[in-house]
C-alpha cells in the first residue's frame, strides 16, 4: 500500500487562519497599525496582509480610522487599522456553589453588563435553564455570542464539556457544554473555578503573564488551576490540578466526592469550621456559638480566641501542605492563593508559607502571592477563557 497524498487543502486553510489570528492579534494588541507595520511584526508578506485586513474589514472585526504620519522617505500616508471590540460578544458564566454570576464582554474583554443571582438548586439541567434565562436577560437584544466561558466548582472534563462531579451542586456527569450551547446558541467551553481564576490573575492580576502559574483555590472545596507555558493544562480527562482530592494518609473525614480523608476535607472553609466546632465540644471555651461559619471563626480570630486561632492555623499548615504539593508537582515561577480562604490571607499565609517551606523540594523558586482580583477572578476567567476559545489560532494551534 502505497504512502497517502499529504492534505494540502487541509495544511492550506490551516495556515490561512493561523496567518489572519496572527494579524487580528496585532491589530487588537497594537492599538491603532498600519497594514505595514503588521507585515513587519507578523513577518507575512505585504500582499498577504492586505488580503486578510481587507476580509476583516469586511467581517467587521477591523475598521479603517483614518491616516498616520508619513514616513520621513515620503510617499502616502499609511491608512491606520483599529479592533473593532464590538464586533464580538462573549458570555462569561460562573456557577458557584451559593451565587451564579454571568457576565457580558466585548471582544477586548471589557464587560458591557453584569448579573449576580442565587445559584438555582433542583435538577442540573433544570438549573442551567434558569441559568441560560437569566444570561439571555442582560444580552443586548439580538446579539450573537462568539463563545461562552462555564465555569463549576467541580472535576469538569474540558474535553468534552462535561461536569463529571460538583459535590457542592449535586452534580455528576452533567453534559454543560452541550445543555448551554442548545440555550445560547453559542459554542460553550466549560472549566473549573481554579483554571478560570489562574488565568484571570496571570493575565489581570497579581501573575504577572508569566508562562508557568498555578492558583490554589481554596474555598468551600480545593483545586489547583496550573497554567504551562502560559496554557492551561487540562491533563487527558480534563481534570489536572484537582488537588483537593488526593488523600491524606491517616485521613478519617468522609469527603461530599464519597471517598474519605481528601485534602479539602482538612485544608477548605468547612475545615476551618469543624476544627473550631471539635474543639469547642471537647470542652474548649470560646466567644463562637453555637451557629458559625468560616467568617465568623476568622473574626474571632482576629478578636484573640484561641479556639478559632487554632483552626485557622491547622487549615493554615494543610494549605502548606496542598501548595508544597503543587509546587513539587509543577514548579510553577508564581503560586497563587485564592478563592473564598484569600479573603483571609493575612492570618493564613504565615501558617501555609511555613509548612510549604519546610516541605517543598530544595530551591523550588517559587513565589506566593496573594489573589488580587478576590471573588472577580472566576468569571474574569470565564470572559477571557471564551475570548481565547473565540479565536481561531488558539483553536486551530493548541486544540487540534
Amino acid at each position: 500500500m502505497g504512502n497517502p497524498e499529504p492534505r494540502r487543502g487541509a495544511d492550506h486553510n490551516v495556515m490561512r487562519e493561523v496567518n489572519r489570528s496572527l494579524v487580528l492579534a496585532v491589530v487588537k494588541e497594537g492599538g491603532r497599525v498600519s497594514r505595514a507595520s503588521i507585515a513587519r511584526a507578523t513577518t507575512l508578506a505585504k500582499p498577504t496582509v492586505s488580503a486578510i485586513v481587507d476580509e476583516l474589514i469586511a467581517d467587521g472585526l477591523v475598521r479603517e480610522v483614518g491616516t498616520g504620519t508619513t514616513a520621513t522617505s515620503g510617499g502616502r500616508p499609511p491608512i491606520m487599522l483599529e479592533y473593532n471590540a464590538s464586533s464580538q460578544l462573549v458570555l462569561g458564566v460562573h456557577i458557584g456553589a451559593r451565587r451564579t454570576t454571568v457576565a457580558v464582554a466585548d471582544g477586548s474583554g471589557a464587560e458591557s453588563a453584569r448579573r449576580q443571582f442565587d445559584t438555582p438548586s433542583g435538577p442540573a439541567g433544570d438549573s442551567l435553564t434558569v441559568i441560560a434565562e437569566k444570561a439571555r436577560a442582560v444580552l443586548p437584544a439580538g446579539a450573537e455570542l462568539a463563545a461562552v466561558g462555564a465555569v463549576l466548582p467541580g472535576l469538569t472534563d474540558f474535553h468534552r464539556g462535561v461536569c463529571l462531579l460538583a459535590p457542592n451542586l449535586g452534580w455528576r456527569d452533567v453534559p454543560v457544554a452541550e445543555l448551554l450551547t442548545a440555550e445560547l446558541d453559542a459554542p460553550v467551553h466549560v472549566h473549573n473555578a481554579g483554571q478560570a481564576a489562574a488565568v484571570a490573575e496571570n493575565l489581570e492580576g497579581v501573575g504577572g503573564r508569566v508562562d508557568d502559574l498555578a492558583l490554589l483555590y481554596a474555598g468551600t472545596g480545593l483545586s489547583a488551576g496550573v497554567l504551562s507555558g502560559g496554557r492551561v493544562l487540562h491533563g487527558t480527562g480534563g481534570t489536572a490540578g484537582e488537588i483537593g482530592h488526593c488523600r491524606v494518609p491517616g485521613g478519617t473525614e468522609p469527603c461530599k466526592c464519597g471517598n474519605v480523608g481528601c485534602l479539602e476535607t482538612v485544608a477548605s472553609g468547612p475545615a476551618l469550621v469543624r476544627f473550631a466546632r471539635r474543639a469547642i465540644e471537647g470542652g474548649a471555651h470560646s466567644v463562637l456559638d453555637d451557629l458559625f461559619e468560616a467568617t465568623d471563626v476568622a473574626a474571632a480570630a482576629r478578636g484573640g480566641d484561641a479556639v478559632a486561632a487554632g483552626a485557622v492555623a491547622e487549615v493554615g499548615r494543610n494549605l502548606g501542605l496542598a501548595a508544597s504539593w503543587v509546587v513539587n508537582a509543577y514548579n510553577p515561577a508564581v503560586l497563587v492563593f485564592g478563592g473564598g480562604l484569600a479573603a483571609i490571607a493575612d492570618l493564613l499565609l504565615p501558617h501555609m508559607t511555613e509548612t510549604s517551606t519546610e516541605f517543598t523540594l530544595g530551591p523550588a523558586g517559587t513565589e506566593i502571592r496573594v489573589s488580587a482580583l478576590g471573588p472577580d477572578a472566576e468569571v474574569r476567567g470565564a470572559v477571557l477563557l471564551a475570548l481565547q476559545q473565540s479565536e481561531t489560532y488558539y483553536r486551530v494551534v493548541f486544540r487540534a
